[in-house]
Parts: structure tokens; C-alpha cells; sequence
């Protein structure tokens, strides 16, 4: 690291790394008319897009917003009932079907994943 630093410091007279050294000069390059035009045109054809998609964007954030407020209530509802001593167990023991279904269900689709993962590395060799 040393003689990295050394190399840099050597250059230019201070650290590069810490942005006090000059910047090497850029290039300018000319816009021509062409390359303009295309770049208004593309710009204007993402405004029009975005302007036909507006309401179906606001479509799904109306049509989210409740199954989103239900989650949070749910997460605060739930943070709330596991500071409990008590009423913890009662929530554990409600919670229990869904969480196994939940296992049943996901379960034999990261085991499908598995076993084809095994199996590619297997058959390339690795």
C-alpha cells in the first residue's frame, strides 16, 4: 500500500485519492444537430409514454394502498403482541397453522431448486 500511495503522492506532488491533485484536462466533443434532435426525441416519447401509463401507475398504488396499510398494521400489531409475556404464547400458538402452511407450501419449491442446482453442478462437472 505503501508504494501505491508513494506512486500517486509522486505524481502530482499530493494525494490523488483525496481529490486535492489537478484533473487531467477532459475532452470536449461538439453536439451535433443529429445526435439533438434524437436526444429531444427520445426525451419527448419518455413524456408521452409516462403520460398514458400516469393512470394505471395510480391505478396500482390505489388498488396496493390497502393490502399495504393492512401489512403495517399487522407488523405493528405484531411487534406490540410479542413485547407481551403472555399474550406471546397465544400468538405463537395462533400463528403455528399459518407458518406450517406457509413451510408446506414454499418447501417443495426451494427443494426443486436445490436439486436442480445439484444436479446442473453435477452433470458440468464442477
Amino acid at each position: 500500500m505503501r508504494t501505491y500511495t508513494r506512486h500517486m503522492t509522486a505524481e502530482y506532488g499530493m494525494m490523488v485519492g483525496l481529490g486535492l491533485a489537478p484533473r487531467p484536462a477532459t475532452r470536449v466533443y461538439k453536439v451535433t444537430a443529429a445526435a439533438k434532435d434524437k436526444t429531444i426525441l427520445a426525451k419527448r416519447a419518455k413524456n408521452i409514454a409516462l403520460f398514458f401509463a400516469a393512470p394505471f401507475i395510480g391505478l396500482a398504488y390505489l388498488l396496493a394502498f390497502p393490502f399495504v396499510g393492512f401489512a403495517l398494521l399487522l407488523w405493528i400489531a405484531g411487534k406490540a403482541v410479542m413485547e407481551n409475556k403472555k399474550a406471546r404464547h397465544v400468538a405463537l400458538a395462533i400463528a403455528a397453522p399459518f407458518i406450517a402452511l406457509a413451510f408446506v407450501t414454499v418447501g417443495p419449491i426451494v427443494g426443486l431448486g436445490v436439486l436442480a442446482w445439484m444436479g446442473g453442478t453435477a452433470a458440468l462437472g464442477r
